[in-house]
């Protein structure tokens, strides 16, 4: 087990799989936060759509 170098400090092992960790974790978001918007904005669109068919039928 890796025992930390001074009091109160993480080896560089651990350093290193904190900032691993770190840059997954706001990748994540970052992806997640792209599929919302993307979703937000597919659904705006579909509700732009709806009424300009259903006003184009009853002419």
């Amino acid at each position: 087990m890796d025992t930390p170098t001074s009091e109160g400090t993480p080896s560089p092992k651990a350093q290193s799989w904190g900032a691993f960790l770190s840059i997954v974790v706001i990748m994540l978001m970052i992806i997640i936060g792209a599929f919302y918007a993307w979703g937000k904005r597919i659904a705006e669109e579909k509700a732009l759509q709806t009424p300009l068919t259903a006003s184009s039928t009853t002419y």
